[in-house]
Order: structure tokens, then sequence, then C-alpha cells
């Protein structure tokens, strides 16, 4: 961990893998439990019992320091998940992926009004790629895409919130990404629940949930573990040090992992423009990583 810590830029990269094949197990539980909400709740909180000792750290800090930016932080981050989970059980992967990741405009934008960084050519040149790349897939030559149903807002906001976390994180006092990730995993489910109420979402019943199958039981502790755990944690590596903008952009990673997973292991088809979309998503990354002597 020490080694990323040390390339923030590589930890958030890893992210994107965790990130990019999030949906497989947070779909395979949604249909085992059919549809229940309460096995999904009980994966994202099951991350806070396991981090209970740096939660209660957290708590015992807050209660002395009074970080609101913490605070605010980890509201919006775990909003930001709560939506991006519900709208990845609700519509296609490949868009939603898509619509979450125009995250890196709000944290350019957050970046520059909030935080007052000023950006060169190449983070500019970076953004215009990775937007390309997203247009290209949402078929910019039909029409610039608008949101019309409750998931599109959904996945959408999602991104503008998970941006808005990032921005405060990187405000806040510095905390270890461990009491982060207990905190933001602790929040989650609340939201989670919340969201199952709206029309379309989960069922609230427990009755019917088969909580004795060892497929749903096993699901359950792999999502946490392999899943929501390295994926919120690694990326919180990076949160003191890059700023909103940069992060995102390096998570657009997950795009090409989410689009590709999709159409492997579901109906989505992936063409050439998905393929060209990619290699401009690809290009911006690479491009953020690129340092330029000046």
């Amino acid at each position: 961990m020490k080694i990323l810590s040390k390339h923030p830029n590589l930890a958030v990269i890893f992210a994107s893998f965790f990130w990019g094949t999030y949906w497989i197990p947070l779909r395979s539980i949604n249909q085992d439990s059919d549809k229940s909400v309460w096995p999904l709740a009980l994966s994202f909180l099951l991350v806070s019992i396991i981090l209970f000792k740096p939660l209660i750290t957290s708590v015992k800090k807050q209660i002395h320091n009074k970080d609101l930016y913490f605070i605010l932080g980890n509201i919006s981050s775990a909003l930001a998940i709560a939506l991006y989970s519900e709208s990845l059980l609700r519509g296609e992967i490949a868009k939603v992926v898509l619509l979450f990741y125009l995250c890196p405009i709000w944290g350019t934008i957050l970046a520059k009004i909030v935080l007052h960084q000023s950006f060169n050519m190449q983070r500019y040149l970076s953004l215009i790629l990775g937007i390309i790349g997203l247009e290209i897939i949402l078929k910019i030559d039909k029409g610039i895409f608008f949101p019309t149903i409750l998931v599109e807002w959904m996945a959408l906001s999602a991104g503008f919130t998970w941006a808005l976390g990032m921005t405060f994180f990187h405000l806040s006092k510095t905390t270890k990404e461990i009491e982060k990730t207990s905190c933001t995993s602790l929040l989650i489910p609340i939201f989670f629940l919340f969201l199952a109420l709206i029309p379309g979402g989960r069922e609230t019943e427990i009755v019917n949930i088969n909580f004795s199958s060892n497929i749903l039981l096993l699901w359950i502790v792999l999502f946490a573990i392999i899943w929501l755990l390295p994926s919120i944690f690694l990326t919180y590596i990076s949160v003191e040090i890059l700023d909103p903008g940069r992060i995102n952009i390096l998570l657009m990673f997950e795009v090409i992992i989410g689009i590709t997973t999709a159409a492997i292991l579901t109906n989505e088809v992936i063409g050439l423009r998905e393929i060209i979309g990619a290699i401009f998503i690809i290009s911006a990354g690479a491009i953020e990583l690129i340092k330029i002597k000046t």
C-alpha cells in the first residue's frame, strides 16, 4: 500500500479495474435475492463492520476536529455510489457507466472554481479527448444526448455527486484512507435503502430472502471484500494529492472495462463506435499521465 500511496495515479488506475467489473456482483446479488434491497445493503454495511476500528477512530476524530469537509465528502461519495449502484441495476450498463463518467467535467470545473486550481493545455486536451470518446459512444452524430428517464438522471447525478465528494475530501484535513472508506461504506446502505423506495427499485420485504443460500452469501462477502473495499480505498488514496478532475479522468479506464465486460457477459453489443470511443478515452488517460516539462 505504501507503493500506491507514493504513486496515486497508479492507485486510481487499479481502482478503475474494480469499478469496471463492479456491476457483475451487484447484479448477481440482486438476481439471487429476487431483487431484494437487503442483501446488497448488507454487503455495503459489511465493509464498515470489517473496518469497525478505523470507523470508531474516525468518529472520535470528527468529534474533536469537526471537519465539515470530511463529513460532506463522505455524504457525497456515499450518495454517488448508491445512485451509481441503483442505476446499474435499472439501466443498460454501458449507458450508465458513460453518463457517470461525465464526472471529469464536473471534477475539473469544481477544481477550477472551488479549489482555484489552474490547468495547462495538457489537462484541457486530456479532458476534450475523454469527452469526445464518451460522445462518440453516446452517438453524438445522431444529436446531443440528454437524459430523459429516471435511471439516466440517476447515473448523471451519481457522477456529479462523486466529483463533489472528491472535491470535499481534497479540502478536508489529512485523514487516513481507511477511515474515509469506513465512513463512506457506513452511509451507502442508508442512501441505497432510500433509493429502493423510488418506484422501480428493490423489494423491501425480508421474508422471501433465502439467506441460507451459499451462493448468495458468497456473493455478499465477495462483493464487500473483493470489489467494494478495494475500489473505494484505492480511489481515496489519491484524493488529498490529486485534484478531482485528474482522478476522474484516470478513472475513465473503467468505461472501457465496463463496456467490454458487459458485451461479453450480457446482450449489450460492442462495435466499431465503442472501439473508436475507447481509443479516445485511453488517450485521455495516457496524456494525463505524461509529465511534460515546462
